[in-house]
């Protein structure tokens, strides 16, 4: 009798109090597929049997046993891939206003004016709010995981992995956190204000950090007569990252970006992996040295630093087109250990067309592949489970007729933690009303010394826009205007007190209001416009 009550207890315990897993869902057999999962060899009849979110066996067909339980998916003609692995997005944020950290060194709390805006303890789990809209979409090019990433600040904060299974982020966690994520941004308002500064910064953090760490160990291991060290959070949330050496990420937004990010991974002796790198060919052989891996960011706007950005429209538009597309194929041909990502594109559409024209400009399809699928998993410490189609791990699954990054492949179905999503079209988007950005616009930039208000005048025939950019220092000349959608971008040469610069716009478009950030050779800022009602 005592054991029957000792094992209902048992059974109750595991009931209510055992953490829960993923729910269970229908087994799927998938028949008669092609199955290619680099480094794997291609499997040109195969079967891959879906259990529980697991693949539970993959193999040639005849040698596998069908479960009698299973849903058979015919697949004549189709090929199974591997989910895609976005490995760096800012999608899914809904920006937190939430006070910074004190920075090192400080020794009075801080007003909030005072604080700098970084945050490396900072998780973006706790800033997550995942569209559906944006799962389908990303569904629809074959993308399963992605990596979120905080967006703002030095030391942005943590970043998430998710496999876009629902819209219940509980349910889409697959590793927290995966990363610190830090940029080289000047901060508004406040140090550090240039570039240097950031440098000196992170220096000093990463300093401080460790003696910091050194310190607290000491006190633990012999704290008789020492003095306890002072709890400081912002230094105890770098610690796993400079002392422990859990992956650093920097995003790299040109090549001097990507000098200053070596030279820290060396000083510092950190895990770091590099992100955006749209300039990482012009500096091949500083990457080939340091040896290490990339996110490649497959935006192929030429960075406001960058020669070709400053020589004219055509230059510009021929760099876009011609000249950063083969940005990856130069890294393969280097033997960079790299993966592809979105960042800096606002939609998953643009990123299948940017990856198909990475391999018109000479990337090998099986590399992107590679790009996508197992190295991206490599490099976020999850191939055990995901990346390949391998027995046991994650059924992430894409089927798809025709080639994967072929334009005319078509992708049919989904599977991600085992969940069946059928993909539709994209609806037919009816054509806007044509968007006019004529007129007159108050502007207002904030910039690291504050905020700076100027009048714009723009005209605009087509898709071109033109006009003046008007402040107490002057009148510039707006050059390379475009209108494309809601997406606006010009560039303007600004000259104040003898000094020169270029700036580059790129904003979001609403009937009345703009809002988007301006490049400079120093940094980043913030600008937004309102429209002047045209007096009667």
């Amino acid at each position: 009798m005592r054991i029957k009550i000792s094992y209902l207890l048992s059974l109750l315990v595991c009931l209510f109090f055992l953490p829960a897993t993923a729910a269970k869902g229908p087994t799927y057999a998938i028949v008669n597929c092609r199955i290619v999962s680099p480094p794997l060899p291609v499997i040109e009849k195969g079967v891959i049997i879906i259990r529980d979110g697991l693949i539970e066996a993959v193999g040639i067909q005849g040698k596998i046993d069908i479960p009698e339980d299973a849903q058979i998916i015919e697949a004549e003609g189709m090929t199974a891939y591997p989910g895609l692995i976005n490995a760096h997005t800012n999608l899914f944020l809904e920006e937190a206003q939430e006070p910074a950290q004190q920075a090192p060194g400080a020794t009075r709390p801080q007003a909030p004016a005072e604080r700098t805006p970084t945050r490396p303890d900072l998780h973006v789990l706790t800033q997550l709010k995942p569209r559906k809209s944006d799962i389908d979409n990303f569904h629809r090019i074959g993308v399963t995981t992605v990596l979120v990433a905080p967006q703002r600040g030095i030391f942005s904060g943590q970043s998430v992995l998710l496999n876009l299974n629902g819209e219940k982020i509980e349910d889409m966690v697959v590793k927290n956190p995966v990363a610190l994520h830090v940029q080289f941004v000047t901060e508004r308002g406040s140090y550090p204000n240039s570039l240097m500064g950031t440098m000196a910064y992170l220096r000093q953090s990463f300093f401080d950090a460790a003696h910091y760490a050194e310190h607290l160990a000491t006190w633990k291991k012999t704290p008789r007569f020492l003095v306890r060290p002072v709890y400081n959070a912002f230094l105890e949330a770098l610690i796993p990252f400079v002392v422990e050496r859990k992956p650093v990420i920097f995003t790299c937004n040109n090549q001097e970006d990507i000098k200053r990010a070596i030279r820290l991974t060396q000083e510092f002796k950190l895990q770091a992996i590099l992100s955006g790198a749209n300039e990482a060919w012009r500096v091949g052989e500083e990457l080939k040295a340091a040896k290490l891996p990339l996110l490649v960011a497959l935006n192929f706007r030429p960075p406001t630093t960058s020669i070709y950005a400053t020589r004219g429209e055509a230059i510009r538009r021929q760099a876009e087109q011609e000249i950063y597309p083969a940005n990856a194929a130069e890294l393969q041909k280097l033997g960079l250990t790299f993966a592809l990502t979105s960042l800096g594109l606002s939609d998953a559409s643009t990123f299948q067309k940017n990856i198909q024209q990475a391999i018109k400009a000479g990337l090998p399809a099986e590399t992107a592949l590679k790009a996508l699928t197992v190295i991206p998993a490599q490099l976020l410490g999850v191939d055990s489970f995901l990346g390949t189609i391998e027995a046991g791990k994650i059924a992430n699954i894409v089927l798809c007729k025709g080639e994967i990054f072929d334009p005319k492949g078509e992708i049919q179905k989904v599977w991600v933690d085992g969940r069946l999503f059928k993909i539709e079209k994209a609806p037919e988007a009816k054509a806007p009303a044509a968007l006019s950005v004529a007129g007159s616009w108050r502007v207002t930039i904030s910039s690291p010394m504050g905020e700076m208000e100027m009048t714009m005048e723009l005209e605009q025939e087509g898709s071109s826009v033109r006009g003046q950019l008007i402040s107490t220092y002057g009148r510039w000349e707006i050059r390379s205007g475009q209108l494309s959608g809601q997406e606006l971008t010009f560039t303007v040469s600004i000259e104040i007190m003898g000094q020169t610069f270029e700036a580059a716009f790129q904003g979001k478009v609403e009937k009345e209001t703009m809002e988007g950030t301006v490049q400079i050779p120093g940094g980043t800022a913030d600008f937004r416009a309102t429209r002047i009602p045209r007096s009667v």
